[in-house]
């Protein structure tokens, strides 16, 4: 099971309310600030595997982050995750740089954890230590220095890989270090490059993975993966209506983000699961042939809905003692 780990900005207008403070936006936007008023939110999202062998990403949770006290991003990611030890085993998760800390990691690998995320480029790698002669004290634990010498002498291999929804033309080098900031921890160390439209190499980027048995490319295409989780948060806040919640307490924001997560997540798996027996012709026959999405599955429900509230009122205009066998609502809900 793979599981995506990342957090992201609503920007807000009030000054006033759960959550909102002045943050830095890293995702470095054109005609953005740098400072935003905003909420910041912490989602955990589970890949799936569809069709034609792409993958789907689904919100889990969600978790508001405080705008003051001790409880930063790392700690939500921590209650995150220790929110669904013991109903999976076999977790693959994807994190970038920001949540590539010693304080998150180390104790997710105790509970069998397995990471793979980017870290920055100038982090201290160094390689397996030499076997050396016996002696007094503790053995080595750090060997030489993976520095620009020692990567430029590395092997390098070329290959093309289906990446972000396309074939990427990219190059790899690899080697099994060992990560200072883990404490020594033995990781797989991958250095990718791509090929831009430019006809030049971008920056590498440097992915590490504690399953060392992993290959580079192997490495690679998994945390492309966590790629999905950008066109999740933009349906979330574009087009189910996470940026106009306006709740005023902590948790019936969170309540309400819950219901719109599984409401975003409950379509997406229709589609996947029943898109073969979709009644298509009889909702939008113009679209014959066109490829069964969610926003088709959404589409039925909310016509559905529409028409059973709508047939549940005039009956009760017409006939006054139908309403009388309604149940009544409970004080409070609408």
């Amino acid at each position: 099971m793979t599981l995506i780990l990342d957090d992201t900005l609503v920007p807000r207008c009030a000054k006033l309310g759960p959550g909102i403070s002045i943050k830095h936006d890293h995702s470095q936007k054109a005609n953005r600030p740098t400072f935003l008023n905003s909420q910041c939110w912490v989602t955990l999202a589970l890949v799936v595997r569809v069709r034609l062998g792409s993958a789907l990403t689904l919100p889990i949770r969600s978790w508001l982050l405080e705008e003051s006290g001790q409880r930063g991003k790392l700690w939500v990611a921590r209650q995150l995750m220790d929110s669904i030890q013991g109903h999976v085993k076999g977790v693959r998760l994807l994190i970038d740089a920001w949540f590539m800390r010693s304080k998150l990691i180390l104790p997710l690998l105790e509970q069998q954890v397995r990471i793979i995320g980017q870290v920055r480029r100038d982090t201290a790698l160094f390689l397996p230590p030499e076997p050396e002669p016996k002696r007094r004290g503790r053995k080595r634990k750090y060997g030489r220095r993976i520095n620009a010498e020692v990567l430029e002498a590395l092997p390098v291999q070329a290959m093309e890989l289906m990446l972000y929804g396309t074939v990427q033309r990219i190059r790899v080098r690899s080697v099994l270090a060992v990560a200072r900031f883990l404490k020594g921890l033995p990781v797989r160390a991958v250095w990718c490059e791509m090929f831009l439209s430019d006809h030049t190499w971008s920056r590498p980027r440097l992915i590490l993975a504690t399953e060392t048995d992993l290959s580079a490319p192997q490495v690679v295409e998994m945390y492309a993966e966590r790629w999905g989780i950008e066109p999740l948060f933009h349906n979330l806040k574009r087009w189910w209506g996470v940026a106009n919640l306006w709740q005023q307490s902590k948790a019936a924001l969170e309540l309400w983000m819950q219901i719109r997560s599984t409401a975003y997540a409950l379509t997406q798996l229709l589609a996947l699961q029943l898109w073969e027996s979709f009644p298509l012709m009889a909702l939008a026959p113009w679209r014959k042939g066109a490829m069964i999405t969610a926003g088709l599955f959404g589409q039925s429900l909310r016509m559905q809905f529409i028409e059973q509230s709508g047939a549940t009122a005039l009956a009760t205009s017409c006939f006054p003692c139908f309403a009388t066998r309604l149940p009544k609502p409970v004080r409070g809900t609408s």
